[in-house]
């Protein structure tokens, strides 16, 4: 190798170049005329350009080119020996996640573009980082984006408009992670709900509230993954927007984005109810889910099931149009419930002969309070349907009816599987194992809202951004996922892998302002161990985007 600098003049104007150029030697064309046997074989030395090396400081050249020359020499060249090595930032998270991202296929449905690099970005501060956009930006400063990335520069309005753009290529980009095969797909889907911080988001609004925030306004989400919980579409939706309603949309996106066939959508019971279930239908789907309470009861009341046939054996019965009621007894819920109430009312008791004891030490206490706070408390606990609160004298005296008891205890355990699935597509336990596969969306929401990714708080306003904000949180759960698979057989977490990795760092080359670095050869035992099990790390990048040696 060595350098090659161009001059020319065009008009009163001068350019130069300067380029690193690899030398080739190459067989020649060979010339008219039967050669002779004996005559050596032609060959000619063509010159390859490896990176036009115009924009790097000439002290960065200069370097370089001694090292070029020492190599022809065949002399050992040190680029540290005229500069004390520095440690720099931390490279191993950003670039496993990388490496990660095109095992994924993320970086190829994100693209090469700056704008699909911001996104990437996003994407990766989501599993490393957190926090909003401007935190992000500033945390980009102390990271080896330039070298993973490309990216030399990035404030909050760039990362902005990174997910105004995500927004806006969503379909394509989900539809691209989509699954491959179009026939004889399970998909899997759930709604959780979102709290924001701030009143003036285009989605937010008061509604059905599952993170205990009762005076924080929301968004619905609702993820659709694959039969092993790998996530494949994610929707916002206004906070006040019925789980019900939500199907519409993944029914379009199963059959307009990813194309699907045969598809069997298995939702909530809360979820998959009369509409929902008549638009899969309307599609060609099939679906699988449960009977809410009130349906359970309806039907023992019609005699399509009856309660003594509950056991702890899969149980099913073939209703009126072919619907598959598959039914169980779970004997440990079933205890759990019953011990669980059984705690409850002694709670309430407690409370009750406190506040016994309060009145009868104060003649001037209302008794007629103590029986409001008393079904209130029932009420908390929804126990109220069994347990009532009377008051004798003065004091509070809880009655417990042992019929309404036993009419409340009767269901404790039974959970009834509903499915149009044909007999011959799928048996009842499939059924059954099919609808408890919904724990795996759960654990997903888990990871996405409190866990490692923390989609809650949403510091957003615009309904756009708050949806690409979603996206962004969705592939982050596919890369942790990927590193979850990764590092298993080491047996750690993926923060415990996370932290290891900080310890992956670059040494530079030369003077450190000169932005040429390199990785150390050598690790201690717990990078060694999870770098072996990790993608192949990318190599750093120099400030002209080509990887250096």
């Amino acid at each position: 190798m060595f350098i090659k600098r161009t001059r020319s003049v065009q008009g009163d104007r001068e350019y130069g170049a300067v380029l690193l150029v690899q030398g080739e030697r190459v067989p020649a064309r060979r010339g008219p005329g039967r050669p002779r046997a004996d005559a050596p074989a032609r060959s000619r030395v063509v010159h390859r350009t490896l990176a036009n090396l115009s924009k790097l400081p000439e002290a960065l050249v200069t370097l370089i080119e001694r090292y070029c020359q020492a190599e022809r020499e065949g002399k050992a060249f040190d680029l540290t020996e005229a500069h004390e090595p520095v440690i720099g930032p931390a490279y191993g998270p950003l670039a496993a996640l990388l490496a990660l991202a095109r095992e994924a296929g993320i970086e190829r449905a994100l693209g090469t573009t700056r704008r699909g690099r911001l996104a990437l970005f996003l994407v990766l501060a989501r599993v490393l980082h957190r926090g909003s956009r401007r935190s992000a930006a500033r945390w980009a400063s102390t990271q080896a984006t330039a070298p993973v990335l490309g990216l030399e520069r990035l404030d909050e309005d760039d990362l902005y408009a990174a997910l105004d753009w995500l927004a806006a290529e969503q379909p394509r980009i989900e539809r691209a992670l989509g699954p491959k095969r179009p026939k004889g797909l399970v998909f899997l889907y759930d709604v959780t709900s979102s709290y924001l911080e701030g009143q003036h988001n285009e989605l937010a609004a008061p509604g059905y509230n599952r993170d205990g925030k009762r005076f924080k306004k929301q968004v619905v989400v609702g993820l659709l993954t694959d039969a092993e919980g790998e996530p494949l579409s994610v929707h916002v939706y206004e906070g006040n927007r019925a789980d019900p309603t939500t199907v519409a949309d993944v029914v379009h996106t199963l059959a307009q984005e990813f194309g699907g066939a045969e598809v069997v959508l298995v939702g909530d019971r809360g979820m998959l109810r009369g509409p929902a279930r008549e638009q899969l239908g309307a599609q060609g789907f099939r679906y699988v889910t449960a009977l809410t309470d009130p349906e359970l009861r309806r039907h023992l009341r019609e005699g399509i099931l009856r309660l003594e046939d509950f056991t702890e054996q899969v149980a099913e019965v073939v209703g009126e149009g072919g619907l598959r009621y598959v039914f169980k007894r779970i004997a440990a819920t079933r205890e759990r419930h019953r011990t669980r109430r059984a705690d409850q009312l002694a709670r309430v008791q407690a409370k009750v002969d406190q506040r016994n004891a309060y009145v009868a030490a104060h003649p001037r206490a209302e008794a007629a309070v103590s029986v409001r706070q008393a079904e209130r408390w029932l009420g908390a606990y929804k126990l109220g349907a069994f347990v009532s609160a009377t008051l004798e004298g003065r004091r509070v005296v809880l009655a417990v009816d042992a019929a309404k008891q036993a009419r409340v205890h009767e269901l404790d355990g039974c959970y009834v599987v509903l499915s149009d699935v044909p007999a011959a597509k799928a048996s009842a336990q499939t059924l059954w194992e099919r609808y408890g596969d919904l724990q795996r969306v759960e654990r997903d929401f888990r990871t996405l809202k409190t866990g490692l990714l923390e989609l809650r708080p949403i510091f957003l306003r615009k309904a756009g951004r708050t949806r690409g904000h979603a996206l962004v949180a969705l592939l982050a759960l596919k890369l942790t996922r990927a590193l979850e698979r990764h590092v298993k057989p080491l047996g750690i977490t993926v923060a415990e892998a996370l932290d290891r990795l900080d310890g992956v760092r670059l040494v530079s080359l030369g003077a450190p302002e000169h932005g040429l670095w390199r990785l150390p050869t050598r690790w201690e035992a717990p990078q060694r161990d999870l770098l072996a099990v990790l993608p192949t790390l990318p190599a750093p990048m120099l400030s002209l985007g080509e990887p250096s040696a």
